[in-house]
């Protein structure tokens, strides 16, 4: 089980990560902030930011006794992962469609894509760890 816990403080840190990008990302909006979409798009990444914090806390505190820090985290960025795709391809309302790619989009959705495959890797083993933790309590009385 020490690979799970480690797993699970890898996953943690990678949600900081992710937070820390997307405050550097309404960061630098901010000094672009010539219209509603420019906004709007800051406002998001903070929002997103916000997130992604709390929920490493909880993994990290939760450790291997629930599965839902890990469920939200997957839809957490699989949804910022279609977001992005979307603007990428469509025209979306307010910020149009975007053109540009750069570092920090490839760093933030390559983290949120391995938070998406460590999540779905450490789910199976969280089951059997709830079942042995019940059993061990069970045991006691």
């Amino acid at each position: 089980m020490k690979i799970l816990q480690k797993f699970v403080s890898i996953v943690s840190i990678l949600m900081f990560a992710s937070a820390g990008i997307y405050f550097y990302s309404a960061y630098s909006e901010i000094g672009q902030l010539s219209d509603a979409g420019s906004q709007i798009q800051s406002m998001f990444f903070a929002a997103s930011g916000v997130m992604f914090a709390p929920i490493g806390v909880w993994m990290l505190k939760n450790r291997l006794y629930s599965r839902a820090p890990y469920v939200v985290a997957m839809i957490i960025s699989i949804s910022l992962i279609a977001l992005y795709v979307a603007s990428r391809t469509t025209s979306l309302p307010v910020v149009g469609i975007q053109s540009d790619v750069g570092p920090v989009d490839i760093a933030s959705k390559a983290i949120q894509s391995v938070i998406i495959v460590l999540s779905l890797l450490i789910m199976p083993y969280l089951k059997r760890e709830q079942l042995s933790l019940a059993m061990r309590c069970e045991s006691k009385f």
